[in-house]
């Protein structure tokens, strides 16, 4: 019969080996041992037979049903209101955030996107609602300019009761026409506002496609790209943050786990898989710009500082204790001692 105490004793000692290895002076020559083995294999395999596509899915499913309606979650979104609503200590201004180079590149993008403008504003018109806030819009703004050719006309001998005829006519076709639009179901109502509300939408395409546009949208952020931002505590209160920030979170936990967002999810995966699929780990870190020595930098600054509490509460030793036992315990060790 083997000596059971002789098993003991090589445990103990593969437990103090191990921990003489992660702890000691030698732990950073280690670490970049273990990087440069591992991307040596990762550069002989395929991402393909490491990783299962169907189970990062199921994995991206998971996550995006549990973790948005999760307790850390809401506590991270609470405290990045708190912090949105505190802003930053030093001031800045919008262009030390963006170059007006890409501010000119977004203009140019969105004002070259006028025929979706023209589709989204068609869809509207189809709401009767929305078209009868178009039709008052217009006529309030015809009142306007009415009202005040008719203050300058006054000035005028001659030319004011004229004028003021005019306005008066034009102003009891426009309150009939008010009363008109607020009859939103009338079926003459909804004509006269579809009609304006697609004359408005012209107008307003055709502005987009004005190159003058395009200056004044640029002149706006010269304008204010030097000024300091101003900070949410000056505009709102902390409640407000937070009530704004739980919102945003409602609405990702209701949409996180909908159908068309799954499918997209899953979409992704599949267009990842199909790009380097067939092609090895490191080539991946290669194209995100990860080098072997930032690799080597990050893990040799986090790892040792990890064992060492691990080592100081006496949590390691127990691990790899947990860890070794049951082999120094088995039948097949046994047999060999006893040899």
């Amino acid at each position: 019969m083997p000596d059971p105490s002789l098993a003991n004793r090589l445990l103990d000692a593969q437990v103090a080996w191990l921990v003489g290895r992660l702890t000691g002076p030698d732990l950073p020559e280690l670490i970049a041992h273990d990087v440069d083995d591992l991307l040596a294999a990762g550069a002989r395999l395929r991402l393909a037979d490491l990783v299962d596509a169907e189970e990062i899915k199921a994995l991206i499913r998971q996550l995006f049903e549990k973790v948005p309606p999760s307790v850390a979650a809401s506590t991270l979104v609470e405290a990045a209101a708190d912090l949105a609503h505190s802003g930053p200590t030093t001031s800045f201004s919008m262009s030390d955030l963006i170059d007006r180079e890409h501010v000119e590149r977004l203009v140019d993008e969105a004002f070259g996107m006028t025929d979706l403008g023209a589709i989204i504003l068609d869809r509207l018109t189809e709401s009767p609602l929305v078209a009868g806030l178009a039709s008052r819009f217009v006529a309030r703004i015809v009142n306007d300019v009415v009202q005040s050719n008719r203050a300058l006309a006054e000035k005028i001998p001659g030319v004011g009761s004229l004028v003021s005829f005019g306005a008066s006519a034009a102003g009891r076709v426009i309150g009939a026409a008010d009363k008109q639009f607020e009859q939103v179901l009338g079926d003459t109502a909804g004509k006269g506002a579809v009609f304006v509300m697609r004359r408005l939408n012209k107008i307003v395409i055709e502005t987009l496609k004005d190159p003058a546009t395009r200056r004044a949208a640029l002149e706006v952020f010269d304008l204010y790209a030097d000024q300091p931002v101003t900070s949410l505590n000056q505009i709102s209160s902390r409640e407000d943050a937070r009530r704004v920030a739980g919102l945003l979170q409602d609405i990702v936990i209701t949409g996180a786990r909908t159908d068309p967002v799954l499918a997209v999810a899953d979409a992704l995966v599949d267009r990842f898989f199909t790009i380097y699929g067939e092609h090895p780990p490191t080539e991946l870190l290669h194209e995100l710009g990860i080098t072997r020595d930032d690799l080597v930098e990050h893990a040799t600054a986090l790892a040792p500082r990890l064992l060492a509490a691990a080592h100081e509460s006496g949590e390691l030793e127990l691990l790899l204790r947990s860890r070794l036992e049951p082999f120094f315990g088995s039948p097949e060790v046994a047999a060999i001692l006893g040899a």
